[in-house]
């Protein structure tokens, strides 16, 4: 099938010559066969572009909707009309999103995390198999098992930082989303070119593109695009959150269980234990005295009273 070149697709979404929200009719070489084939799957199928690469090219695509309409904008017909719409709206603000995603300059990917997910529960897998077939009362296995449980555990703690970061780069983007007017775009992706002509009273004006209600129209379906994407996205880290948290916990328990054969670690969580309940125990007698120092107060300012 002859398809379209993303770059060539990308300005037909932008001037609304194509809508994304419709199939893209696809027809073979020979003009003898056609299929219908949606944005997305052309995307993925005929441009080449990998799952991962989705959810920044979103954003890149929502970059080029921006700068054609900040050039529009310098159009007085265009302009006056806009603003024409934000005060029957009541909108004072941008309606359209200005973003920073932080996504290039993280440090992990969702894709990335995910593959390190993988790892972990295989190292999981092969630790908890050496913890119910291994020799504990070999010093020398017992050690290296503890080694590599710290070692596991460490891993799961940069994971955990992970997840905290790209939560923190992925929630102020749909809380921007949710902040936009979309109501004030729903209505210009109504408004075709013959009513900004006509607003203005002009016959003509080749600057505007002739579709420019479904320009409008695919923004708010890339918007849409991206907050799925991380409601996607948020879901995935949940899991990976739980799991993570659950192993942690697992090889934690384990840990304990294989040091509580070591007659000095026990010792020494003894000894723990004691200084734990002696502080207690020093904080309530420091109170008991001065329950008993605010008593004799008050006996004294009794006696005196009398």
């Amino acid at each position: 099938m002859e398809h379209i070149e993303l770059k060539q697709l990308i300005n037909m979404c932008v001037k609304g010559d194509i809508q994304i929200g419709k199939p893209i009719i696809l027809t073979s070489k020979d003009r003898s066969q056609t299929t219908k084939v949606s944005f997305l799957n052309h995307l993925l199928k005929y441009n080449d572009i990998k799952q991962e690469k989705i959810f920044t090219l979103y954003f890149q695509i929502l970059n080029i909707f921006n700068k054609s309409y900040e050039k529009l904008m310098k159009n007085k017909i265009f302009n006056e009309f806009i603003q024409h719409i934000k005060k029957e709206w009541d909108v004072k603000e941008n309606i359209l999103y200005k973003y920073d995603t932080g996504l290039n300059k993280s440090r992990k990917t969702i894709e990335e995390l995910l593959e390190n997910m993988n790892i972990l529960c295989r190292q999981f897998r092969e630790l908890n198999g050496k913890v119910r077939t291994n020799n504990m009362n070999d010093v020398i296995v017992e050690d290296e098992m503890i080694d590599g449980m710290d070692t596991f555990l460490d891993k799961v703690r940069e994971l955990s930082g992970d997840i905290n970061n790209l939560s923190n780069i992925l929630d102020p983007i749909i809380e921007d989303i949710n902040n936009l007017n979309i109501g004030t775009l729903l209505d210009l992706s109504m408004k075709d070119k013959s009513i900004y002509l006509e607003y203005s009273n002009i016959n003509s004006d080749n600057n505007i593109p002739e579709n420019i209600n479904i320009s409008f129209l695919n923004y708010i379906y890339i918007l849409n695009l991206i907050k799925k994407h991380i409601i996607y996205y948020r879901r995935i880290l949940s899991k990976v959150k739980d799991i993570s948290d659950n192993m942690s916990k697992y090889v934690e328990e384990s840990k304990e269980t294989i040091k509580s054969k070591d007659n000095l670690y026990m010792i020494n969580r003894q000894q723990e234990d004691i200084d734990t309940y002696l502080d207690g125990l020093g904080s309530e007698i420091d109170l008991e005295s001065n329950i008993q120092e605010n008593d004799l107060e008050d006996i004294n300012n009794i006696e005196e009273d009398n």
